[in-house]
């Protein structure tokens, strides 16, 4: 699959106070993890806001320190709870012929029939685990839900691999399923009913124990 490249710079302090002046200077501190010892780097702000802040974890991105290049995964990202602004990116490095374990996302496509009827689609998996070399890795599984009917779902080992992918999520889980609309709103009703008792049962207990 295509890689994104990335150019970033090393940094040497790595505690609290030098990330804060990388953040005020515009750059987000990093770390590349899988090449050995991890190495500090920073990344220029504006370039990953522009290009991939909004990139799947799965995306290989071709990481530029000084003249070495290193085929990474995005590992996690923290961000700041105010701003949505990202604080800190983990890295982690890949080799064309090691196998590794990540999780590939999974998209629904297409209106399915009972939705037509009335029904409401849930779309109970979001990300698969899988096992492959990094060439063979998935951006994406795609779904066909068109055919459902109320009342049906689809499962895991219904996802078409594709040669050279091995699948960790049990086959029998749950996709995606259309249910009646009415099972639905009572589900919900069933939720806040039990939030309401278990509220109403802590509030009993605080009074007995001021009686006491």
């Amino acid at each position: 699959m295509d890689s994104m490249q990335l150019v970033v710079e090393k940094r040497e302090a790595s505690n609290k106070g030098a990330a804060r002046e990388l953040r005020r200077n515009g750059r987000i501190p990093a770390v590349l993890y899988g090449e050995g010892e991890p190495k500090a780097v920073s990344v220029d702000a504006r370039e990953w806001a522009l290009g991939f802040q909004n990139i799947s974890g799965n995306t290989i991105v071709k990481l530029k320190i000084d003249k070495d290049e290193h085929n990474v995964l995005i590992k996690d990202t923290q961000d700041d709870i105010l701003s949505g602004k990202v604080r800190h990116i983990d890295f982690y490095a890949i080799h064309a012929g090691k196998k590794l374990t990540t999780f590939v996302p999974v998209r629904l496509e297409g209106s399915p029939v009972g939705v037509l009827e009335g029904g409401i689609l849930e779309h109970k998996i979001e990300l698969i685990e899988v096992v492959c070399l990094p060439k063979d890795m998935p951006e994406v599984f795609i779904v066909d839900v068109s055919e459902l009917n109320v009342g049906d779902s689809l499962h895991v080992g219904k996802i078409l691999v594709p040669e050279g992918v091995e699948i960790r999520t049990d086959a029998d889980s749950t996709l995606a399923v259309v249910t009646h609309a009415k099972a639905v709103v009572e589900e919900v009703e069933e939720e806040a009913e039990e939030g309401e008792a278990e509220e109403e049962g802590e509030e009993d207990g605080e009074e007995a124990g001021a009686e006491e």
